[in-house]
């Protein structure tokens, strides 16, 4: 179920860039109110069902911005539009804690909005650490964080950075003050560079010292990925930070997509045989008992011969089954019509009863091919182990699925 966003905005016109915008985006669903009447039904008693809000500051019946303390009250994130700029009601709306203030001066406004709407509703999963060992900043820093609705954690000094790492590998950013007794910014940057490489954790410096060469010494010397001077304002700091996650997140797509199958966005061989590796040590290192199953659809090469153009097709439908099925698992594309899946087993009646309740959905799909339906079956070779390694588990399995097609294919083969 997709979250969703209040909007709150009596533009008719608006409404309609925002709504084509939203559906564009096809990431969250919106809710509409023309009326901060219509906003206070919206929310209701329920204001957890909204991650975030975008809200006109003048409405007809709220002319003053009470919308804006509506939507704070229910702890709201919230983004104000508005068609005039006004310095002294942008600061007093930052006070109070909004996330942003845009003028609405053209399409480029509201595709800002939606950006930062969509950044929100990303931040949700992305842990970030504040490292400072002054309470006021350590505080004000991460409270600007979670305005936009980032896992924070806090540090006192690197000692306890490092713990929180130990803790919570998955950190993507760590925001760090230069001035620190023990170990500076400049040493906890180097000590995490020893570990961990930037494009798996981004690292930014801060200092509110006058010296000028203390970005490049954060940047060049240390390895962080960026510097800001304190003091800052909000918009410099939401830039950097938004900035830095963007671009740690552009290299994980492409890693990604190295890692996947170009037509099925399955892992590839290469990536699933590396993964599944750690994953059976795992097992092995818990005492977990485990399977490995190769599937492969049946005839595909004869049934391609017939159908030349569709064999794409018929490869796209039973990979988009086969995810559904096992998406709790660990499973890739070996090769063209071979796909393997590694999962945690009880027992090796569990493990079959699984695969061939998998058989038997695939042979109820029908594929609509020229003028008619065809459908599809596929041989299964499963192995149940213990103690196997990767290199074993492949040949058995393979070994396994030839004589399931040998013995007449649409069948399950166990060992």
């Amino acid at each position: 179920m997709k979250k969703k966003v209040l909007l709150v905005e009596d533009s008719t016109l608006v409404v309609k860039v925002m709504c084509r915008l939203i559906i564009e985006q096809n990431e969250f669903e919106a809710d509409f109110a023309l009326t901060f009447a219509d906003a206070v039904k919206l929310i209701g008693d329920n204001p957890d069902k909204y991650f975030a809000a975008v809200v006109d500051l003048n409405l007809p019946d709220a002319p003053k911005g009470e919308v804006v303390d509506l939507v704070l009250k229910n702890k709201i994130p919230t983004i104000v539009l508005t068609a005039s700029y006004d310095e002294k009601k942008r600061d007093s709306l930052i006070a109070k804690g909004i996330v942003d203030y845009v003028i609405k001066e053209n399409r480029f406004s509201y595709s800002y909005a939606l950006k930062l709407i969509t950044r929100i509703n990303r931040n949700h999963d992305i842990k970030v650490m504040v490292v400072d060992d002054s309470l006021v900043a350590r505080k004000q820093c991460a409270n600007l964080l979670k305005k936009y609705l980032f896992q924070v954690y806090r540090a006192d000094g690197a000692k306890q950075a490092i713990r929180h790492l130990v803790d919570n590998p998955d950190i993507r950013l760590v925001i760090t003050d230069y001035n620190m007794p023990e170990i500076d910014g400049f040493e906890l940057v180097k000590l995490l560079r020893g570990k961990y490489d930037k494009q798996d954790l981004t690292i930014i410096g801060l200092s509110g010292d006058e010296n000028a060469t203390l970005s490049a010494k954060f940047i060049i010397q240390n390895g962080a990925n960026d510097f800001l001077r304190k003091p800052f304002i909000q918009e410099e700091f939401y830039c950097r930070i938004m900035h830095n996650i963007e671009s740690l997140e552009a290299i994980e797509q492409i890693k990604d997509a190295a890692n996947r199958d170009y037509l099925t966005g399955l892992y590839n061989r290469r990536y699933f045989c590396e993964q599944a590796e750690h994953k059976i040590k795992s097992f092995q290192k818990s005492a977990q008992n485990y399977s490995m199953a190769i599937i492969e659809v049946d005839n595909f090469k004869e049934f391609n011969n017939v159908y030349h153009s569709y064999g794409d097709q018929v490869v796209q439908v039973f990979s988009d089954a086969f995810k559904r099925y096992f998406g709790q698992d660990f499973s890739g594309r070996l090769n063209g019509t071979e796909f393997v899946v590694l999962q945690i087993s009880e027992d090796q009646e569990e493990a079959y009863e699984k695969l061939d309740a998998f058989r038997k959905l695939i042979s109820e799909i029908k594929i609509k091919l020229e003028d008619q339906e065809k459908g599809m079956t596929i041989s299964i070779g499963l192995k149940f182990s213990q103690q196997d390694e990767l290199t074993d588990l492949l040949k058995n399995c393979d070994d396994l699925l030839q004589r399931a097609q040998d013995a007449g294919q649409n069948i399950v083969l166990y060992d």
